[in-house]
């Protein structure tokens, strides 16, 4: 009689898969990144306040910029689905929305703050009319905020011209590969002295030009 209890005859049973480790850019972990960087904390305190490690948000954020500049083009998608290029985009966007709100509180601040706005009616008494005053009272302005506005607003200009260049050269330093950019010290060294030797052999030209106008031409007329 056959044993059906046989534990040989059964199918081998599948070792469960090994899970990786879980990364720790959660929903939750993203979410105070995004808050404290709106408020305009830097970097190292929006890691502190989302209780993650500094190097690794610093290298969150440089994952999120490769992938914004190499997959869309530069386009800041707060909704791609590259979670490193979502998080770069929203903190980018939180951060410049932390200065814009910034900027106008200094701009405020110079020009000086509506404290209060009140309204008066009342009748004529001798024409019948009702007539209204609107009042606006103002907090002085404050001319450091200007100066420090002034101080911060742009301390190096650069042309346009100027800004696109230093763009390109960003955009073929990142697109250089690790050979390239190993090579790019050795070709310049190599381009100087190329350089340097094409000048000596230039020199050595005009001096052995200069020797021959001073000696006379060999098809010249010989004197008898």
């Amino acid at each position: 009689m056959k044993n059906t209890n046989d534990s040989t005859n059964a199918p081998a049973r599948r070792k469960p898969r090994r899970q990786g480790r879980p990364t720790l850019l959660t929903p939750t972990v993203m979410d105070l990144l995004i808050r404290a960087s709106a408020v305009g904390l830097p970097v190292t305190q929006a890691a502190d306040a989302a209780g993650v490690g500094r190097s690794t948000f610093l290298r969150w954020m440089s994952r999120g910029e490769d992938a914004v500049e190499e997959k869309q083009h530069g386009h800041l998608d707060v909704n791609s689905t590259d979670p490193y290029a979502a998080l770069y985009a929203r903190v980018t966007r939180a951060r410049a929305a932390a200065a814009v709100r910034a900027t106008g509180h200094i701009e405020e601040a110079a020009r000086g703050a509506v404290v209060s706005e009140t309204y008066r009616t009342w009748t004529d008494p001798v024409t019948g009319e009702h007539r209204s005053e609107r009042r606006i009272r103002r907090r002085p302005g404050d001319w450091r905020a200007s100066a420090w506005f002034l101080d911060r607003l742009d301390p190096n200009p650069m042309s346009l011209d100027e800004l696109l260049d230093e763009e390109d050269a960003r955009q073929r330093a990142r697109e250089e590969t690790p050979m390239e950019r190993a090579l790019t010290p050795h070709l310049q060294e190599l381009a100087e002295r190329l350089k340097r030797t094409l000048a000596q052999y230039e020199e050595e030209d005009g001096a052995t030009a200069a020797a021959d106008d001073g000696n006379g031409s060999d098809f010249g007329e010989t004197p008898w």
